[in-house]
């Protein structure tokens, strides 16, 4: 049971690492961007180019939590899981 609970807490652990890794991915990415289209002045082809050349991060980032949702949730379905077992075998204890 305490490996169970274990597992899930480190599901929850690394869901998270990789939440927050993308986030960051995210977050520089959208101040790369407008630092890009501010230095450009206001050229069209340049402004397209520093839009364009983050889209493949951000759109792995997005990928990335997501990704980090479902694990996250499945730590927590573990843990919910196996304390639901516990309850159960004290019942029949009892």
């Amino acid at each position: 049971m305490i490996g169970a609970v274990y597992s899930g807490y480190a599901s929850i652990q690394s869901g998270m690492k990789l939440m927050d890794g993308s986030a960051q991915t995210i977050a520089r990415q959208g101040v790369a961007s407008s630092e890009s289209g501010n230095a450009s002045g206001g050229g069209d082809s340049t402004e397209g180019r520093a839009l364009i050349a983050p889209t493949g991060d951000v759109t792995q980032a997005l990928l990335e939590q997501r990704q980090a949702l479902y694990q996250v949730q499945a730590g927590a379905k573990i843990i919910q899981t196996s304390d639901k077992a516990l309850g159960s075998l004290l019942d029949a204890l009892a």
